[in-house]
């Protein structure tokens, strides 16, 4: 059985965060980033010494700072050393919908696969999507306290970019070789070596790194855009056709987008057990304690049998 190292992001609700970590808890080893803007005392006092704090960063949905902690928590589990069958990136508000039995088998039944789903953005001809990465995106990692003027300035400022005769190309350069645009979600499943090669990149394509910073939720595409284009995109899973959603692009998860992700109860747990995924999003603490009750004592039966849709 391969050692896991489950990598979180977390800015509130430290109860469940802990309830999370303990739910996984078994051949794992967990790397942990607060967002900067929260306070960490609840987390350090329910975690510490069970889990590796990372630096913090002030992160802003669709900013790179995004990605700027992904690429921390990548250099925790890599400078710890540990021949990791997996890295799994999850939020802080996840939860188990397998028995961790099932989780390892799995990924010890797919180890070359790379759990991270991408669709070609460059060459997608819908406008919406493709202004993604053709428009820029500015202000989004401004470290302001109102987020309702922030949010009145980037839109103010999209609208503006969209109005100006300036675009980006839709692809950028890896390695100095041109490279087509992925998108996909925040969550996913790597081996080590990819993982390794993703933080490598990270940290050494400058060119690649401006592109994204300007571009719209960098962090759904810049890590796709990684991987598809190198060797171990060959390993992972390739969306063709037209845009299914963002759930759809989630390889691993159940979640529910409309205009905000949908906070699960108890009444969802027949959908969470039908639906053949590893993992449910998003689980808060008060809301969703009876569903992650029930989830706990399905996955402690021994007639739980799980299969993912991948």
């Amino acid at each position: 059985m391969s050692r896991i190292a489950y990598i979180l992001s977390a800015y509130k609700d430290a109860t469940h965060l802990a309830r999370l970590i303990a739910a996984l808890d078994d051949n794992a080893d967990f790397y942990v980033h607060i967002d900067r803007k929260a306070d960490d005392r609840p987390f350090r006092q329910l975690l510490e010494g069970k889990v590796t704090f990372v630096p913090s960063h002030w992160v802003s949905w669709g900013g790179w700072e995004q990605v700027e902690y992904q690429k921390e928590l990548l250099a925790a589990v890599i400078r710890s050393g540990v021949d990791y069958g997996r890295v799994v990136c999850l939020s802080g508000q996840d939860y188990p919908l397998w028995s961790n039995a099932e989780i390892h088998r799995y990924f010890d039944e797919h180890a070359d696969t790379e759990f991270i789903m991408g669709m070609n953005l460059s060459q997608c001809h819908v406008a919406y999507q493709r202004n993604k990465i053709v428009c820029y995106h500015f202000f989004r990692d401004l470290e302001w306290k109102s987020q309702w003027w922030k949010n009145k300035f980037i839109v103010a400022s999209r609208h503006l970019m969209k109005l100006l005769p300036i675009r980006k190309p839709p692809y950028t350069y890896i390695k100095g070789k041109k490279a087509e645009v992925y998108f996909g979600s925040d969550y996913w499943a790597l081996t080590l070596p990819c993982a390794r090669y993703v933080y490598e990149r990270l940290c050494t394509e400058k060119q690649l790194v401006r592109y994204f910073r300007t571009s719209f939720v960098p962090s759904e595409l810049c890590i796709q855009t990684l991987v598809f284009n190198s060797p171990f995109g060959a390993h992972a899973l390739l969306h063709r056709g037209d845009y299914p959603g963002l759930s759809g692009l989630t390889p691993l998860h159940y979640i529910e987008y409309g205009k905000a992700i949908k906070a699960l109860t108890a009444d969802d747990l027949p959908k969470l057990t039908q639906s053949g995924k590893m993992f449910c999003r998003k689980v808060i603490s008060g809301t969703s304690d009876a569903l992650a009750q029930a989830i706990d004592n399905l996955r402690l039966s021994p007639q739980n049998p799980s299969s993912c849709t991948y």
